[in-house]
């Protein structure tokens, strides 16, 4: 196994020694995108699997090659067809972020993984750098149309997005949660020592303010189930406040579909019920004000 160096900068120093931790994956069948330079790829091929390789930039050498593969588009692949999804460094390119996880979803087996990083715009030092500048860094302007955004190739209509959709992992956490994937596994990744050294003087005030929205927040909607309710919001509070989320500048989670969903869907399918009741009473009612109405 590889001893990379974690003073090194980018998740592949914790990305690639988990990969060489699930060993032997042979008769398994990979989908890497985007799979850049090929690294995540031959490390997958090493193991012993099948890979697919997909990216907007597809790349051919002697080592590795890519194919074309729009996160933006449907894949071209079958339902139920790979055992691992690898997206590493790839969600905050796609405008579109639920419609990928519903694609992820699809064409993932059943007890399959996702793997998904991006960077961390939720730690301290992030937020407080977009309080004051809307970037995720302090160094760094926000994404613009002349540095950030650009056509794929010359002759293409299609353009490739940068990071202008960074996503905060309470948004992250929310698309997964309802595109199937409820079980999740939150890596470690580099510390922030920025993000730490003023957690040290804010952090009360984020315990504070995420509590507070908590009792503020579970007197609302009281058609929802308080239990399921509490128990949601909750989670979120402690991802909100956790080491992970506040410390960390890289998001790292393994995901599993299909597993433990049932009460929050209950919830939200409880949710959708009495939406299209309400809308039915709302059209009976402006139905029987039209039949009175003194103009009619």
């Amino acid at each position: 196994m590889s001893n990379p160096d974690k003073t090194s900068v980018g998740i592949h120093v914790y990305v690639y020694p988990y990969i060489e931790s699930m060993g032997d994956l042979s008769g398994k069948t990979v989908l890497d995108i985007p799979s850049g330079d090929g690294r995540a790829t031959n490390i997958f091929k090493k193991q012993g699997a099948n890979v697919i390789s997909l990216d907007i930039f597809p790349r051919k050498g002697k080592t590795y090659s890519s194919k074309y593969g729009d996160m933006t588009e449907s894949l071209d692949i079958d339902d139920n067809a790979i055992d691992i999804i690898i997206c590493q460094e790839g969600i905050e390119h796609v405008p579109d972020q639920y419609n990928l996880l519903k694609e992820f979803n699809r064409i993932l087996k059943k007890g399959g993984d996702l793997i998904i990083t991006t960077p961390n715009i939720s730690n301290i030092r992030s937020k407080i750098s977009c309080l004051f500048t809307e970037s995720d860094m302090w160094k760094r302007m926000p994404c613009t149309e002349i540095d950030s955004i650009w056509h794929i190739d010359e002759q293409s209509k299609k353009f490739y997005f940068g990071h202008l959709f960074l996503i905060p992992v309470n948004h992250l956490k929310t698309l997964l949660t309802i595109n199937g994937f409820h079980e999740i596994i939150y890596k470690k990744t580099r510390i922030s020592k920025s993000s730490v050294l003023m957690g040290l003087f804010i952090y009360p005030f984020f315990l504070i303010s995420n509590i507070l929205a908590f009792f503020s927040y579970t007197k609302k909607n009281q058609h929802i189930n308080m239990s399921i309710k509490k128990k949601i919001l909750w989670q979120r509070c402690l991802l909100n406040l956790s080491f992970t989320t506040l410390f960390r500048k890289h998001i790292f989670w393994v995901c599993f579909p299909g597993k433990g969903g049932k009460n929050i869907f209950f919830g939200i399918f409880f949710l959708e019920k009495v939406a299209k009741t309400r809308s039915e009473e709302r059209r009976v009612g402006k139905e029987c004000r039209s039949r009175w109405s003194p103009y009619h």
